[in-house]
């Protein structure tokens, strides 16, 4: 009798090099959302220290804004994805959390010998 999908991919390191390629990408895809408005904020303290008032409001919405508010948007969903995609695949496989089952599984290797 073969065994099933779950308990190959429990025995193999398949599950858990996807789970941390997909932590990985989450964290990559919500850094990269997140640079933007940091660059915006760190832009407008630099010029309100250095005129030392208050820079005003900023103007309208223009169209690169909109467009930086949609790549931002997207990104998040992606990294939402990941990071979903990551804990269904950890709980259907180890019942754990993707950290906790990574964890685990850096403890599995440790105390594996090839000797």
């Amino acid at each position: 009798m073969q065994p099933s999908l779950r308990k190959t991919l429990v025995d193999s390191h398949v599950a858990a090099v996807a789970i941390a390629i997909l932590i990985f990408a989450f964290v990559s895809q919500a850094a990269f959302a997140l640079w933007g408005p940091a660059d915006r904020v760190l832009l407008f303290l630099i010029v309100a220290g250095s005129i030392r008032d208050n820079p005003g409001l900023a103007p309208a919405p223009d169209y690169l804004t909109r467009q930086m508010l949609l790549t931002i948007l997207t990104n998040l969903l992606s990294a939402l994805m990941n990071l979903a995609a990551a804990w269904l695949l950890s709980r259907w496989v180890y019942g754990t959390g993707p950290l906790r089952s990574l964890g685990n599984y850096r403890g599995k290797l440790s105390r594996k010998t090839n000797a």
